[in-house]
């Protein structure tokens, strides 16, 4: 199965934009604020309150080192800046996203967010950033 699995949201707190999306937005944590030593990032997982985990999530994402690909994410105020899809195969929709002309921004990479489940970016060709995260 192909589904949404979260939108990707650049942050420069995640304890900050935690506060608001739970106390404005009527949002609730799902995972821990995870520290991502492969990916340099601090990440944590939000659904809205009375939606089951399985729906689309909201990913908030903190850069742990500078200079950092976030931070010009960050800089342009952009701050929704990737979707991920869960796939069944990480290699065939890496194949078929080259084959349409996307390129691969990150390649196969175990995610502590997921529990080591393995993600990778690409670039479409119109520009705008898709993760791809294997379905366990």
């Amino acid at each position: 199965m192909t589904k949404i699995h979260h939108v990707g949201i650049a942050v420069t707190s995640i304890e900050k934009e935690l506060d608001f999306h739970i106390q404005a937005l009527n949002m609730r944590q799902v995972s821990a604020i995870i520290d991502d030593k492969n990916l340099n990032v601090r990440v944590v997982l939000l659904a809205i309150n009375g939606q089951p985990n399985e729906s689309c999530l909201l990913e908030l994402v903190e850069p742990t080192i500078s200079p950092s690909p976030i931070d010009t994410i960050l800089q342009q105020n952009n701050h929704i800046y990737h979707y991920c899809i869960e796939i069944p195969s990480l290699e065939e929709a890496l194949k078929k996203a080259r084959k349409n002309h996307a390129v691969i921004a990150l390649p196969p990479t175990p995610a502590a967010l997921f529990n080591g489940r393995r993600i990778a970016f690409v670039w479409t060709p119109t520009k705008y950033l898709i993760e791809f995260l294997e379905q366990e």
